[in-house]
């Protein structure tokens, strides 16, 4: 499934940037495919990403440690689903 996220970071869009880096990297890998990354100012963001399941990718979210660091670094964000558009 494909969700596009946005949101801002009171720490820096990088910052979430270079946080997603490093999950990729240590295990969200293993459910997200694919993913984009846009900064659209110092603070807000825009992300797309190829989730293949859910359920991980919900229970990866709202894990404590991911909740804390979104409290420390003022992340906040609506995720929402997409699909493609036949042509």
């Amino acid at each position: 499934m494909n969700i596009f996220v946005r949101g801002t970071v009171a720490n820096g869009a990088r910052v979430l940037r270079e946080k997603i880096k490093a999950d990729m990297k240590s295990g969200a890998g293993e459910f997200v495919t694919d993913w984009r990354f846009a900064e659209v100012s110092d603070k807000e963001f825009m992300a797309c990403m190829n989730v293949t399941d859910m359920e991980a990718m919900g229970a990866f979210m709202s894990s404590p440690e991911e909740l804390q660091w979104d409290k420390d670094n003022g992340c906040e964000y609506t995720v929402y689903s997409m699909e493609e558009m036949p042509g």
